[in-house]
């Protein structure tokens, strides 16, 4: 049994560790754990969220003293999603489990929080403590989605995927994560960012881990690019989309005004066709954008965006379903009226078939535009509580 500090009702700092058969590691991170509780004299507590062990970690953890809580879905974010609901600490600190981290450095830890600073995150790359990372993530993996994640988000990290972090209960609640996996570590840190929180990074040692590891190189790592593409909806989603809806516009303008020629007979079909590719994928595209830059807006990650801002102040659900329905049916009229032209013609060959595929880009635009409107309708429901609010 250690000689950890007593717990009070609501202790200082809660020290996380999400568990699954450490029982090689878990003993010796929890008597760090303790003794530095007991030198630096805090008052501490420490969860461990139990995730499926088949081995002797959670009876060595409850031996100790540990307050042991379980979650029985699988997922290192589903661990610490659990562990942070039972914590009752004021400032919250997250580590592994296999005695990689030097727990000796809560207080440093800590000191900084107490300074001002809401996250606090090592680093295993500033004073080169990364000497026992693999080495396909030490030079590729981490370094990798570390810059892409400063380039989209506008950040400074050089380890997003430390796991030893520490912030206090106000900021965990404003940062809301919900990965149930690996990207947990990325989803806090981009969301550290978006949520405007003064963030620092400590130097830390890394040492060699004691038993299984359970990183998978691969799948993590789409997981974690396909989260900053995810949260990056300016990028990602607009910049892409836009330019894609303006080149399908400008073939339509060129097919209908027979700008293209060739032999001196216009290409109006083919042109339009790709009219109509083009802007119905921009349209998707800008809409799915739309759909993310809500999403961020409902959890106040963009509560100051103004054009957003805007956009509520004009967007209703009857707006976008009357838009979207006087498009559609504008594309119906328009393909009503030439296969009425066909059938009167006996069937022949269109003799301007380019306004067919603006009519079919009329259609499906317009009936997206409905069905889109339902949606972002459905996600916008906290937008008024927001705007006052914020």
């Amino acid at each position: 049994m250690s000689d950890g500090c007593p717990v009070s009702t609501e202790p200082m700092v809660s020290v996380v560790l999400p568990c699954l058969n450490e029982e090689a590691a878990i003993g010796a991170c929890l008597q760090k754990i303790f003794d530095t509780f007991n030198q630096a004299r805090l008052d501490g507590e420490i969860v461990v969220c139990d995730n499926g062990s088949t081995d002797r970690s959670v009876s060595i953890a409850e031996s100790m003293g540990a307050r042991v809580v379980h979650q029985p879905e699988r997922g290192y974010g589903n661990a610490y999603l659990k562990g942070f609901a039972h914590a009752k600490g004021t400032y919250l600190v997250m580590g592994d489990a296999d005695d990689t981290y030097d727990f000796t450095m809560i207080p440093t830890f800590l000191d900084k929080l107490r300074e001002g600073h809401d996250f606090v995150t090592g680093s295993r790359y500033l004073e080169g403590g990364h000497a026992t990372i693999p080495f396909l993530h030490r030079f590729f993996g981490n370094p990798l989605l570390t810059k892409i994640l400063n380039v989209l988000f506008k950040t400074d990290y050089t380890d997003v995927y430390c796991g030893y972090r520490a912030f206090s209960r106000r900021a965990y609640d404003l940062i809301q994560p919900v990965s149930p996996g690996m990207e947990f570590n990325l989803e806090l840190a981009i969301n550290a960012g978006l949520a405007g929180l003064k963030i620092a990074e400590l130097p830390i040692q890394l040492a060699e881990r004691k038993g299984e590891s359970k990183l998978r190189t691969f799948r993590d790592g789409w997981r974690s690019l396909r989260m900053m593409l995810i949260y990056c909806p300016n990028t990602v989603f607009f910049l892409p989309g836009l330019l894609s809806l303006a080149l399908g516009v400008a073939a339509h303008v060129v097919s209908l005004a027979g700008l293209v020629q060739f032999n001196g007979k216009p290409l109006g079909t083919a042109t339009g066709i790709f009219g109509t590719i083009f802007s119905v994928v921009g349209f998707q595209v800008v809409s799915l954008g739309l759909h993310a830059k809500t999403y961020s807006w409902s959890r106040r990650f963009d509560k100051n965006n103004k054009g957003l801002g805007a956009f509520y102040d004009w967007f209703r659900l009857e707006t976008g379903l009357l838009l979207g329905g006087g498009v559609f049916l504008i594309g119906t009229a328009l393909l009503g009226f030439l296969v009425w032209e066909w059938a009167q013609s006996g069937f022949l060959p269109l003799s301007r078939p380019e306004w067919a595929s603006l009519g079919a880009t009329f259609i499906i635009i317009g009936g997206g535009t409905m069905f889109s409107s339902l949606f972002i309708s459905a996600m916008s429901m906290k937008k008024t509580e927001l705007v006052t609010k914020g």
